[in-house]
């Protein structure tokens, strides 16, 4: 079988020793056992089996991602540092914190995307609607408009609905929550009637205490396939995904890059972890560094109009 051996091992920039010979440390930006900590972790033993050394995981949370990411921009560009960043740490927060201490597109080099987990569009069942259609129409019935959910200003849940009142015009009002449990919990009892977010409300979905109307990815997804994408609805450019992905330092030579990619994307497409995934409302989605780069700098020129047209401001 490929790949079960230790993968060829990248020179060093002075074209003395391979890389890797000691372990590499992921800075997971966020607390343990949230979904990036849980990909993670998920994935680094195969990743570890295939470099041929141990990777050691160490929680760095804080500022939605900053401090831990801050940290990987500061490391020497050797391969030892990496941070698992995500569409927060690496897109929307450019927009909305003019103050961020690194460059997203010049600090760091993009090693691959991870994986993707999908927004979900979901509604308490009171709500007259089975499309996003109906729901549009029946928002613009309501006088002051259909409340939902978020995991509070500028939090991906929030990015996302907006760029669906963008798109659709739907008459819809934020709820901001600090916690998104709450959000979720007040959804269930109807006290808000929509939000968008992921795999923590899929099991709801599939038990009907809420209804799903789309799911915010280009095609359907394999552990939901009877939710049609808001695509498939006549809502072009409707994407919204809380994306997780491998970056290290600026400046990081090629061969080691490509080296990490190279595991990370065995990894990911090992039959055993493709189930584990799933269970988290994500799909594996490896994409190299080149056209990894591009994607990035579409993902924040997206969230950057958004922001702007939304007059989302986080003071």
């Amino acid at each position: 079988m490929a790949g079960l051996g230790a993968a060829p091992r990248a020179q060093s920039r002075s074209g003395g020793e391979s890389f890797p010979t000691r372990p590499i440390r992921i800075i997971v930006p966020y607390g343990a056992g949230s979904t990036t900590d849980m990909t993670m972790r998920m994935i680094a033993p195969r990743m570890s089996q295939l470099l041929g050394q141990p990777l050691v995981i160490d929680n760095k949370s804080g500022a939605t991602g900053v401090i831990g990411s801050d940290a990987v921009a500061k490391s020497p560009p050797d391969g030892y540092t990496l941070v698992m960043g995500t569409v927060a740490s690496h897109a929307t927060l450019v927009p909305l914190v003019p103050t961020l201490p690194y460059d997203v597109l010049r600090d760091f080099t993009p090693i691959g995307l991870a994986a993707t987990p999908p927004g979900l569009v979901v509604i308490h069942p009171s709500v007259p609607a089975r499309t996003l259609a109906e729901f549009v129409a029946y928002s613009k019935t309501q006088p002051d408009g259909v409340d939902y959910a978020s995991s509070g200003i500028g939090g991906s849940g929030h990015l996302a609905t907006e760029l669906l009142r963008l798109k659709t015009g739907a008459k819809i009002v934020h709820v901001p929550y600090r916690d998104v449990g709450r959000g979720i919990s007040d959804l269930l009892a109807g006290r808000v009637k929509m939000m968008i977010y992921y795999a923590p409300v899929l099991p709801h979905v599939r038990s009907g205490a809420l209804r799903g109307l789309a799911v915010l990815s280009e095609k359907r997804v394999a552990f939901a396939p009877d939710l049609p994408t808001a695509i498939e609805q006549g809502v072009p450019g409707l994407v919204a995904s809380g994306w997780q992905s491998l970056f290290g330092p600026a400046a990081l030579p090629d061969a080691i890059r490509d080296q990490i990619y190279g595991a990370m994307k065995d990894a990911l497409l090992d039959p055993a972890i493709q189930p584990l995934l799933a269970e988290q409302g994500q799909q594996a989605a490896p994409m190299a560094s080149v056209e990894f780069r591009s994607f990035v700098k579409a993902e924040i020129d997206k969230w950057t109009e958004v922001v702007k047209a939304a007059d989302i401001r986080l003071d």
